[in-house]
């Protein structure tokens, strides 16, 4: 019987895969647990909107992924200027102090 997977199944195949595997297998197994579907018009009909499904949805996550490091990387350089700013006046205090010290007179 050819079938369409809807899982990964280990020593059958992968997600989307169509295989061709004995009756009974598909029968008493695979398609009572909804790990198959019947490969006829029907069931590459639902395939493709399944696959469609989740492409989108992965693209979705990969979306929402990317803007969180987008924020991550724009809070990261926020945070270094930061840094940069507040140890700007502490080397300008201590020039400023070096400078104000009168020179040791001989």
């Amino acid at each position: 019987m050819k079938i369409i997977l809807l899982t990964d199944i280990k020593g059958v195949g992968k997600r989307f895969d169509e295989k061709n595997v004995s009756d009974g297998y598909a029968t008493n197994f695979l398609l009572p647990k909804n790990l198959a579907i019947v490969a006829d018009k029907s069931g590459l009909a639902k395939v493709k909107q399944l696959k469609e499904q989740s492409e989108a949805k992965r693209a979705e996550e990969e979306e929402r992924i990317n803007q969180k490091l987008a924020k991550r990387e724009e809070k990261k350089q926020e945070l270094e200027k930061f840094r940069q700013a507040s140890a700007m006046p502490k080397q300008a205090t201590s020039l400023r102090r070096q400078e104000q010290r009168p020179e040791p007179s001989s």
